[in-house]
């Protein structure tokens, strides 16, 4: 956390900050009740999740891993809304954002968890911006491409590309769209690479696209990130 970064904010929006540091995989999700209390949430942001180290099976990645990153991406968040909603309702108010994931369009092997957690937060999200888009409570789902961030195994060292946006400019455009759309990629780039990525069949995004170009690329990423941080470690 920056908190450095969080109170210079304090100060120059004379706002209120509070910092709780909550494992959404450890820590009993019941007790997040208890850190909310008394905070009228006005926007709640989930953004919280993780994915899998390594480009791999079901059977070769680490024993609970996947039914982790279900966890912290799915149930944590349901149980987000679940705590805050009631009250948004009440005051007839608010606007929760999900942040799912491009991923979510089509099955990818070799990921399976993540794009699965991440397709089951964007139907959530679409199914209760439709129960709810009679009042004031807005339910958004954004599904970015790549962009610059340890998920995506990236470092800060790495640079913004032709495909991939830094994580500030891509927050930058997202909250311009707060309360307008109920689902968006976020960004003009990821609008674009969206247009183009529909012109391909679904049997060449399977058969050819996947595994040839998607997870080779992602493989050799994650490879020299893994290598990277194990250098910084040492």
């Amino acid at each position: 956390l920056h908190v450095d970064a969080f109170f210079s904010s304090e100060e120059r929006y004379a706002a209120q900050i509070r910092i709780h540091v909550f494992d959404l995989e450890k820590d009993d999700l019941d007790t997040l009740r208890e850190v909310l209390e008394g905070l009228e949430v006005g926007i709640l942001v989930n953004c919280a999740g993780i994915g899998p180290p390594l480009v791999a099976n079901f059977m070769e990645l680490p024993e609970g891993l996947p039914s982790k990153i279900l966890r912290v991406n799915i149930v944590a968040t349901v149980k987000l809304i679940e705590i805050t909603m009631p009250g948004m309702i009440r005051r007839n108010k608010g606007i929760i954002v999900n942040v799912s994931s491009i991923t979510c369009w089509r099955p990818l092997p070799y990921m399976s968890a993540y794009p699965a957690s991440k397709a089951a937060m964007s139907f959530f999200s679409e199914a209760l911006h439709d129960e709810f888009k009679h009042t004031n409570v807005h339910v958004q789902c954004l599904m970015p491409l790549l962009v610059l961030t340890k998920i995506a195994s990236y470092s800060p060292d790495d640079e913004p590309s032709i495909f991939v946006i830094s994580a500030k400019d891509y927050a930058k455009e997202a909250v311009r769209l707060l309360g307008n759309w109920s689902l968006a990629t976020g960004c003009v780039k990821h609008d674009i690479e969206v247009a183009f990525s529909t012109l391909i069949g679904f049997w060449v995004f399977k058969k050819l696209f996947v595994p040839l170009g998607l997870l080779g690329v992602h493989r050799k990423r994650v490879a020299e990130y893994a290598k990277r941080m194990k250098l910084d470690g040492d």
